[in-house]
């Protein structure tokens, strides 16, 4: 077992890596009642073709992988929720761009949860009359979505940044394209990405770690895995066609989303969560609620306390976003294309903001060191291997300099794109 201490926060990550491959993280903390476990595959929305060994390469119909989380829990002649709340255990799943996650939380049962959530994502049961029933379901599901103008604002925004891309097409796919989802589909996704050395287990709460190691591994190696090697292939990611789109929709005051897009800035490990962290403290120093330029348009009217601003770096897709409930959307549009023009100027010789911010955000994340679904899930894991610990460190180290780079990187020459919902 390979150890990791965080002298700093009392804390030690336990790592070890199974022979199969399995990745096993274990975060003890004696002090609380409760243990929180999840379990992760890198399988998510983005991947829609990859191959396996030498066969012909695969393609995935968007929804795919939101549509293999759900049927994941149904068996022949059971259901892994039904089990998790025999043992006193309270189970979740999700899908994002770039995973699909399966978790518990308990205060009993541990051994039992572990092994069971180990069993139902490893062993896989799709037939042709449980997949047409999941059809339907999540064809219900995709029409709530359809509905919701808040989704169908970011959703339009990501097709405008991104045209014909993965990321700008919903989660959970259309209803034409999780018809194309056959049983023999989801047992090739679930071979290429559910074999151990694809997966990682992650433990955080109550318990011993040799004892849990034993569990797991027993677990393991009662069980026979093929082990095959996997391409992935990623779309292309094309250039955008088009600076608005105006679409209509049963709204009372119209909806606007405006984004930027970074080309080129393809970071990874700890360098890329430091340069999320930077950018998120930007956006608070240029648009955010304390800031003159807010409050000039908040007392004008131009906007209101549904403003609010993001940035997201995910693989290849790394963009900046707006959102806004506005009649004055020409007005914020000007705003906002102003404040990204000067953006040298509003930060120039703001160090007091900058390390208030910063300690304002140093505070939040300490406060989640509290909390082990946090610790399990607001890390950057999957994506870039910093766990919540890792980013809270980051943050520390984070200087008034590393956020002017980021916004030379994020703003310097930024082209701003504007989607529109309006009756």
């Amino acid at each position: 077992m390979i150890e990791k201490n965080y002298k700093q926060f009392k804390e030690k990550v336990i790592t070890e890596t199974l022979a199969n491959g399995l990745k096993v993280i274990m975060i003890p903390k004696r002090n609380y009642h409760k243990t929180f476990a999840v379990i992760t595959t890198p399988f998510g929305s983005l991947d829609r073709q990859f191959q396996i060994n030498d066969e012909a390469p695969i393609t995935v119909p968007a929804g795919t992988a939101h549509f293999l989380e759900h049927k994941l829990f149904e068996k022949e002649h059971s259901d892994a929720f039904t089990r998790f709340g025999e043992l006193g255990a309270d189970a979740n799943a999700f899908t994002n761009a770039f995973q699909t996650s399966y978790l518990f939380s308990t205060t009993q049962n541990l051994k039992l949860a572990v092994t069971h959530l180990l069993d139902f994502v490893q062993t896989p049961y799709f037939s042709d009359q449980t997949i047409a029933k999941e059809q339907g379901i999540i064809g219900q599901e995709i029409q709530m979505y359809d509905d919701d103008a808040n989704w169908a604002v970011y959703m339009g925004l990501l097709q405008l940044l991104y045209p014909d891309s993965p990321l700008a097409e919903d989660i959970a796919g259309t209803k034409q394209s999780i018809s194309k989802i056959t049983p023999q589909l989801l047992y090739s996704i679930h071979r290429a990405f559910y074999q151990p050395n694809q997966l990682t287990l992650q433990l955080v709460g109550c318990f011993d770690p040799v004892e849990a190691l034993s569990v797991i591994r027993a677990n393991q190696e009662s069980k026979q895995f093929e082990n095959v090697a996997v391409t992935r292939f990623e779309a292309p990611i094309t250039v955008p066609r088009q600076k608005e789109v105006i679409q209509s929709f049963d709204v009372s005051r119209p909806k606007i989303a405006l984004g930027i897009r970074l080309e080129g800035t393809q970071l990874t490990g700890s360098e890329a969560t430091k340069f999320i962290l930077a950018a998120d403290i930007l956006a608070d120093m240029l648009f955010g609620e304390q800031t003159d330029w807010y409050q000039n348009l908040y007392n004008k009217g131009i906007i209101d306390t549904e403003f609010t601003t993001s940035f997201d770096l995910l693989h290849g897709y790394q963009f900046v976003s707006f959102f806004s409930e506005t009649t004055e959307y020409e007005l914020l549009t000007k705003a906002i294309s102003n404040q990204m023009a000067s953006y040298e100027d509003v930060l120039s010789h703001q160090e007091e903001t900058f390390e208030a911010l910063r300690r304002a955000t140093l505070g939040e994340g300490i406060q989640r060191l509290n909390s082990l679904e946090s610790i399990a899930l607001r890390g950057d894991d999957t994506l870039f291997g910093t766990n919540l610990f890792d980013k809270v460190m980051l943050l520390q180290e984070l200087t008034y300099n590393d956020m002017l780079e980021s916004a030379k990187k994020i703003y310097q020459n930024a082209s701003l794109k504007r989607f529109i919902l309006k009756k």
